[in-house]
């Protein structure tokens, strides 16, 4: 879940006349880094993440002076006028992606990640799922006792974040890379996410495609739920961050995909009901056939071979029914298997759009 704005709210005398002449104070003061110089870093992390057929990984140095800054920086936004909440969230969170000395911070990651990019021939969706999957795999991490969010270069560095520290990192390096991108602050629910201008995935009322930031997942398919069970049912208030041209247009692919788990959900919940029914007339089956054997060997130890022989054929029947039974379960619940493994291959393959697509396509032309 996000973090809460601290916010303060003062009250400023306005100075006049005599030599001290007018005193301009501005609306408001935003989060801001004042670098520490001598500061040094314990370890720089370096990330090791999947990414379509292969494993990629990502290590840069990130000036201490500024991490150091960032992590005793005063993080609440103070205003000194009133301005309306949907001005003020805005200014708050844009603070912190856009504080000027995380800028050569922000350089050296975009040049590992480009690297990556021309290595593999990505085209413009592709490089924006590399960006986002890179920053959905930073371990997610929520902390109740911290109420403010992080700036990018903490994040990083300490290679953690929850959804707001998150979102604001991936945001600022998709604004860089020339991408229309948009915070999505959801504040009835305390979350924030990722929104991406797109061809054809728009989410609830915005022109964006949704990006979850706390889990590696497709864009475009927000969460049915959240990390703690809840649902995301409030519209977003949009904080734009970059109005790039750059926009995504593999929606075709990732709708495909978003049918193929909805139609392996329905068909695992029909399967399941179907193997419990027959998982029943089988356990019926053989409470019969064990009630006949029963009755069977009383027979043929008095000797009363004539209704002995006279049961065998029914006995042989019932047990040919029952192996068929036995036969078609096993078949259904093998069908029951591929589909649960399909679809959580897919949940579990974001990382691999194109492939994932071409295995939900497969499956529904088949």
């Amino acid at each position: 879940m996000g973090k809460q704005i601290l916010v303060l709210i003062l009250l400023v005398a306005v100075i006049g006349g005599g030599c001290l002449g007018f005193f301009l104070r501005p609306d408001f003061v935003p989060p801001a880094i004042v670098p520490v110089e001598g500061a040094s870093l314990n370890q720089t992390p370096v990330y090791t993440f999947p990414f379509e057929d292969g494993v990629e990984t990502i290590r840069i140095d990130p000036d201490p002076a500024v991490y150091a800054g960032a992590k005793v920086a005063d993080r609440s936004l103070q205003l000194y006028t009133d301005i309306p909440e949907e001005e003020w969230i805005p200014i708050y969170y844009l603070a912190f992606i856009n504080e000027p000395h995380q800028e050569p911070f922000y350089t050296d990651l975009l040049g590992a990640l480009r690297e990556i990019r021309d290595r593999r021939g990505l085209d413009d969706d592709r490089y924006l799922e590399l960006i986002a999957v890179f920053v959905q795999s930073i371990p997610y991490e929520t902390d109740a006792s911290v109420t403010e969010p992080k700036f990018p270069i903490e994040t990083f560095v300490d290679a953690a974040g929850d959804c707001d520290d998150k979102s604001l990192l991936l945001a600022g390096l998709l604004a860089r890379e020339g991408y229309g991108v948009a915070l999505l602050y959801f504040e009835d629910e305390t979350h924030m996410a990722v929104g991406v201008k797109s061809a054809g995935c728009d989410y609830r009322n915005t022109s964006f495609a949704y990006i979850e930031t706390t889990n590696v997942s497709y864009v475009g398919i927000p969460p049915a739920t959240l990390s703690d069970g809840m649902t995301l049912s409030s519209d977003p208030l949009l904080i734009l961050v970059g109005d790039g041209e750059l926009y995504y247009t593999a929606c075709n692919q990732v709708q495909t995909i978003e049918r193929a788990l909805s139609t392996l959900r329905d068909r695992a919940a029909d399967l399941k009901t179907e193997l419990e029914a027959r998982a029943l007339d089988i356990e019926a089956m053989r409470d019969a056939l064990d009630t006949l054997n029963a009755r069977m060997t009383t027979l043929s130890r008095a000797g009363d071979w004539m209704d002995y022989n006279r049961l065998v054929a029914e006995y042989n029947r019932m047990i040919r029914d029952y192996n068929q039974a036995v036969e078609a379960y096993n078949s259904l619940l093998g069908e029951a298997e591929a589909v649960v493994d399909l679809h959580n291959e897919l949940v579990s393959g974001a990382y691999d759009r194109p492939g994932s697509y071409l295995r939900a396509r497969a499956y529904l032309e088949g």
